[in-house]
């Protein structure tokens, strides 16, 4: 019986060794506040807003560069009964959709872009959705029209690893 413990503790010390921290991820969406809208009569609904940093990868030998970046997911759910407008949501989601004008700027290399995209609706999932990317790493400023609170957010987005 101590023969198996020995075994067992040295079997565990190789497989610690192997676990790695990896680079420092960036912290979790940072999210505009839901907001309330009346597209056209007869379609309303929240619209939502988050932006994510997504940590890039220097090339390797067997693996390409992917640059970092920031993203922007605007989502749009209709509402199902009597809006706070009055109006109701249309007989097929697919046909309320909203749209938004997204602005990044990057602080740190000047880099920006301004993007105006109407949410899609997926059948498959059931979702309605805009996104909206700008590469590079730095610290990055977003505007969504449609979440005007708070004004602005800001994130910072990671070099490659």
């Amino acid at each position: 019986m101590r023969a198996v413990y020995k075994v067992a503790a040295m079997a565990a010390v190789p497989l610690s060794a192997l676990v790695s921290a990896g680079p420092a991820a960036a912290d979790g969406p940072l999210y505009f506040d839901p907001a309330q809208v009346t597209v056209a009569p007869g379609c309303s609904g929240k619209v939502t807003a988050e932006i994510q940093a997504n940590q890039g990868q220097q090339a390797r030998e067997f693996a390409d560069f992917i640059d970092s970046s920031a993203r922007v997911t605007v989502g749009f759910t209709p509402d199902s009964g009597p809006a706070p407008s009055g109006s109701t949501a249309p007989s097929n989601a697919a046909d309320c959709e909203v749209t938004t004008t997204v602005t990044m700027r990057n602080l740190d290399t000047g880099a920006s872009m301004t993007d105006t995209q109407t949410t899609q609706y997926d059948g498959h999932y059931g979702w309605h959705a805009a996104f909206f990317t700008l590469p590079g790493s730095g610290h990055v400023a977003v505007q969504v029209s449609t979440n005007p609170s708070p004004s602005e957010l800001t994130i910072e987005v990671p070099a490659p690893f």
